[in-house]
């Protein structure tokens, strides 16, 4: 999706607006304001992006729940033996 992050230079605010093609409407702070800068923000990609979708993850400590190697209470969420 196309969205955009911005800075207000009058009022500081930073908020995000979705801006879409053959939309050309000039995007406005909330105080009314079209004095904006445009940020550069980090794109999100889910932690699945590139992975097949039947590949059993491994967890996040590095271990594979089936090995047993996950201790109760540990980032893999599995307890030793399940």
């Amino acid at each position: 999706m196309p969205i955009f992050e911005y800075q207000c230079q009058d009022c500081q605010k930073t908020f995000e607006v979705l801006q879409l093609p053959g939309n050309n409407n000039e995007p406005k702070c909330e105080c009314g304001s079209a004095n904006l800068r445009k940020l550069i923000s980090s794109p999100f990609l889910p932690s699945s992006v590139g992975k097949p979708a039947n590949e059993e993850p491994a967890g996040c400590c590095g271990s594979n729940p089936k090995d047993g190697n996950c201790t109760p209470g540990s980032c893999c969420g599995k307890t030793t033996g399940e």
